[in-house]
């Protein structure tokens, strides 16, 4: 129908679920013109409910419209959510990585920022006589429940509904039915956001100190109160008078034991004032630091700083460029440097002074690194440079943590954002700086939709703002160092450990007991070899007779250790103690029901109350019981095969009981982070950190000597032609270590294969030899960098299904002029995961924009750009 009316502006709005995909056409009411414009966050009806949107454009008069339109309902916020760069960002992100531009628009909004839809269901007039009637029969029925529990209560939405249902069965299939008769009426309506801002009380002393006086000596005299009353209520006024006359009521109560009727009474008599005032939820407020002052430059550090500041004293507004959003050539940001220095040599505090300089220009700056894990360490750093100017955001955080920090960063009162992945997506006005640290680290690639690469939209999203952009890494991936081959990135390099600046070393000396070995009269900075390298061949091992889980030289050098009271780090990327369980008469594997993916054997853990061993899932977290017969055949003889983490822990301690230990892996870590874990072996309360990869990333550990690499192998041959990279950076990181502080470190590598180039290379911490020897391989068998990859994968219950719909995905890409490369159909390596069969198709591609233009895959395909993993 041709919408006749007065003409009306449109506006193009995004929803964020992923239920609709492509933007839709909504009117803008005249009352609410002036508080719409891009970026803003939107509720809007779709079908019969209301949804949540951003706002992605302004079109022109719904009177040229052949459709009828539906209007906005209302604004969610004064302002815009989004930033115009963030917009632009989002709609680049939907092209580059085929996803719904809602779901882009999302990652850059806090959860729980918009309202819930609901529906709410009340009884007609029918269905009111319905109830009348039903609450005389005996036994009631699900429908003669509903109507009565409606009767009685009234109008209920539909999550109050079913707790009060609770234990009927067919309850929901019932309540559609009186829908349909007419005697239920179904209306939708908006539930407040699970967040909101938290208010405060605060308590203002509005007499001097005279008359406080005065007050207090009446109080003393009051008889006509009990004693312990009159005295919490002087105890308050006395308290407020230390604060400067204003405190928040939550610190009253918890000094002085003061109650709200005391607060009450106090400002009934014109004493104090109580007001009301927002609280924010602060991840940081409990951090401690000490603000420092920044160290002189080495040589190294000089020059790289002097390339990074002069690219930044060179911006200007005009650098923000605002290119088309449906650019598909790789972005190029005004300034980008790739820092390569070998651990302990000093990058962050390149990126403090790159944070400082663009913090005077006004400019904000996000500072990214890879694990959640590693954010306290970095905050920490950035706070004793920038008290009270560091936010942190990362997907661990309280959603009311996540909403205020997003909130205060918006308002401009923080500017310097640290977090993971999801940091990059703050909502600073003005970025000016772009750091990601450890830039090789595959978890800048997300792994659920939308699924991009933080890499290639930091260098977009630097490119948009004219912000400099910072990739620091001791392994470079081999996209950076092809970027730098290209020009994309200008190379720098800290090619020295810095141990420290001579007066600082002096006193860490003193203060921890170490044999002096540096004097302040030296030179203004020490530097500090990288750690000596063992690579131990374990065939030989074997053949000598030897079948622990350690080498002799391991062993040896580990008794060493602990005897001078020094710290150990041991390192496994696989956790748990077996790797898998099998019969040893049948040779039956204990597998996952749901994903086919062997089970891990785990120790009983300190937090299980039932102290049962398990067998566990690494793909979906199933889990079961040990068994003691095996399933297939009935034989005990059951063996538990392979080592993880808690199988090197229980050898520790076997062999050094006295040794105090730690694990570091996700099963010890949990949901509350490994800050802890982390702080304890600092502090010199553990001897030995076991862990996984997790301690193979940036983290600062003084008082390590001794890394031991318990199995170099685990990795090296899955078949990811990105295996040989992933294992020489873990190798190259976990080796980093050693030797930070103020002792020197070794390394020792134990392996079946000694001769392959990822061990060989990394044994010499030769990073430049390994990129060529890599890169060469990589040109050779035409894969990434060279060419881009496009990973289709399709699951299904039924694995036909799932066969036939990659064959015909692969037909058709075949016949595209875009691919250079067809791999597959084929099983994916995890072959079944949540109880659907994978399957998946691999293109090569020097465009995939135009691909998948090209092929518009259905939305039940997976599409994944740039694959971390094709397994």
């Amino acid at each position: 129908m041709t919408n006749t009316s007065t003409p009306t502006h449109v506006a193009s709005v995004a929803l964020l679920s992923q239920a609709v995909t492509e933007p839709l056409t909504y009117l803008v009411p005249d009352h609410l013109r002036d508080r719409i414009s891009p970026g803003a966050a939107v509720v809007v009806p779709l079908r019969q409910r209301f949804v949540s949107g951003i706002v992605v454009g302004l079109g022109g008069q719904a009177a040229s419209l052949a459709v009828e339109l539906r209007p906005i309902h209302a604004p969610l916020d004064e302002q815009p959510a989004l930033t115009a760069a963030q917009l632009a960002l989002a709609r680049w992100m939907a092209e580059e990585y085929h996803a719904p531009l809602g779901r882009c628009c999302a990652l850059m909004t806090p959860p729980g920022f918009t309202p819930r839809s609901a529906y709410v269901y009340s009884l007609t007039e029918e269905g009111e006589r319905a109830a009348k009637m039903s609450l005389q029969a005996a036994p009631p029925d699900p429908r003669a429940r509903l109507l009565a529990v409606l009767y009685l209560r009234g109008p209920l939405i539909e999550s109050k509904l079913a707790r009060a249902m609770r234990g009927a069965p067919g309850w929901r299939r019932a309540l559609k039915a009186l829908v349909n008769a007419g005697q239920v009426s179904r209306a939708s309506t908006l539930q407040p956001p699970p967040v909101r801002p938290r208010r405060t009380t605060l308590v203002q002393l509005t007499i001097g100190e005279d008359t406080l006086a005065l007050v207090l000596a009446k109080l003393q005299a009051d008889r006509r109160l009990k004693p312990e009353v009159c005295a919490r209520r002087a105890a308050a006024l006395n308290y407020l008078q230390s604060r400067n006359g204003i405190a928040a009521a939550e610190w009253v109560f918890a000094e002085t034991g003061a109650t709200r009727a005391d607060l009450s009474w106090l400002a009934a008599r014109g004493y104090i004032m109580l007001g009301d005032a927002e609280r924010w939820r602060d991840p940081l407020a409990d951090v401690d630091y000490v603000a420092k002052s920044p160290p002189p430059l080495t040589e190294d550090q000089e020059r790289a700083w002097r390339a990074v500041g002069a690219a930044i004293r060179e911006w200007s507004p005009a650098d923000a460029a605002r290119p088309d959003a449906s650019s598909a050539a790789l972005p190029i940001p005004a300034s980008g440097f790739l820092l390569r220095g070998v651990t302990g040599s000093g990058k962050t505090e390149i990126y403090l002074r790159a944070a400082e300089a663009v913090l005077k220009q006004g400019r904000g700056a996000l500072i990214l690194v890879p694990e959640i894990a590693l954010t306290p360490q970095t905050a920490r750093r950035f706070l004793e440079r920038f008290p009270g100017q560091v936010a942190l955001v990362h997907s661990g955080l309280k959603p009311g943590e996540r909403y205020d920090t997003w909130r205060r960063i918006r308002a401009g009162e923080l500017r310097l954002v640290v977090g993971a992945r999801s940091a990059l997506f703050a909502p600073l006005a003005e970025v000016g700086l772009i750091v990601l640290d450890e830039e090789h680290d595959p978890s800048y690639k997300q792994n659920s939709p939308p699924y991009y690469d933080a890499r290639r939209v930091a260098m977009r999203y630097a490119e948009l703002t004219g912000a400099t952009l910072i990739f620091g890494s001791a392994t470079p991936s081999m996209e950076a160092w092809h970027m730098v081959g290209m020009g994309r990135l200008t190379p720098l390099e800290l090619p020295n450990r810095v141990r420290g600046h001579v007066r600082r070393i002096a006193d860490q000396q003193a203060r921890l007991g170490v044999r002096a070995t540096v004097q302040p009269e030296g030179e203004a900075v020490a530097y500090q070899p990288l750690p000596a390298v063992q690579v131990v061949d374990m065939r030989a091992e074997l053949r000598g007779g030897n079948t622990d889980i350690f080498s002799g030289a391991l062993a040896l050098a580990l008794a060493e250790t602990l005897r001078r009271g020094e710290q150990a780090i041991l390192f496994l990327n696989r956790r748990g103690a077996a790797s898998s369980v099998l019969c040893r008469d049948c040779g039956h594997v204990l597998r996952c029901p749901r994903d086919d993916a062997p089970l891990t054997y785990h120790l009983p853990s300190a937090t299980d109350a039932s102290g049962a061993s398990r067998l566990k899932c690494h793909q979906c977290d199933y889990t079961a019981s040990v068994p003691s017969r095996c399933p297939a055949c009935g034989s005990e003889r059951i063996r538990f095969i392979g080592v993880g983490t808690q199988k090197v822990e229980q050898a520790v301690l076997q062999r050094f009981p006295q040794a105090r230990v730690l694990r570091y892996d996700r099963d010890s870590v949990g949901r509350g982070g490994g800050d802890p874990i982390l702080q304890r072996f600092v502090n010199g309360q553990a001897d030995v950190l076991i862990g996984t990869q997790m301690i193979a990333k940036g983290l600062d550990l003084p008082m390590v000597t001794l890394v031991g690499v318990v199995l170099a192998d685990v990795g090296l041959f899955l078949p990811d032609f990105r295996a040989a990279e992933r294992v020489f950076d873990l190798l190259l990181q976990v080796a980093g270590r050693a030797g930070r502080g103020l002792l020197p470190g070794r390394v020792i590598v134990q392996t079946y294969n000694p001769q392959h180039p990822a061990i060989a290379f990394a044994a010499r911490h030769d990073v430049a030899g390994f990129a060529a020897y890599e890169l060469a391989q990589r040109r050779a068998l035409d894969l990434p960098p060279f060419v881009r990859l496009v990973r289709f994968e399709y699951a299904d219950a039924d694995e036909s299904a799932a066969r036939r719909a990659c064959e015909q995905l692969a037909r058709e890409a075949r016949r595209s002029p875009h691919q250079v490369g067809v791999i597959g159909p084929a099983p994916a390596y995890f072959a079944r995961r949540h109880d659907r069969y994978r399957w998946q198709v691999l293109v090569r591609t020097h465009a995939p924009r135009a691909l998948l233009a090209d092929l518009n895959p259905s939305r039940a395909f997976i599409v994944d750009v740039d694959p971390i993993s094709v397994l």
